[in-house]
């Protein structure tokens, strides 16, 4: 059951952790996702997701932040080294069904393993 969980180990959560990461990382920009990929200091990957109020309302933002941990949860593995990871999401996602936010997410995660 261990397999289907996102536990906090794998998060970022603390506001700090977000501030040196946009500091010290690198952006990688797509149409609807900016991401800021910087070294771990943990021992696998860690992913932090901001969607902002201007993104859409309360159902909207966290059917899209359910949408980002589940891709996420699926394919930690593919994504090489230990790198914190901050995603951020840009206006019109919400018109998107899910197919194509995860279409999108691919494209993302395709830019941040060339990084």
């Amino acid at each position: 059951m261990s397999n289907f969980c996102l536990p906090k180990k794998v998060r970022l959560l603390k506001r700090a952790q977000f501030l040196t990461l946009s500091k010290q990382g690198k952006k990688v920009h797509t149409a609807c996702f900016l991401a800021i990929v910087g070294n771990g200091t943990a021992l696998n990957n860690r992913i932090g997701i901001t969607v902002s109020k201007k993104v859409g309302n309360a159902v909207e933002r966290n059917r899209i932040k359910r949408i980002i941990r589940e891709y996420f949860r699926h394919n930690k593995e593919n994504i090489s080294g230990p790198n914190d990871i901050s995603i951020i999401a840009k206006k019109g996602l919400t018109t998107l069904p899910n197919r194509q936010i995860i279409e999108k997410l691919d494209k993302l995660f395709t830019k941040i393993a060339a990084v």
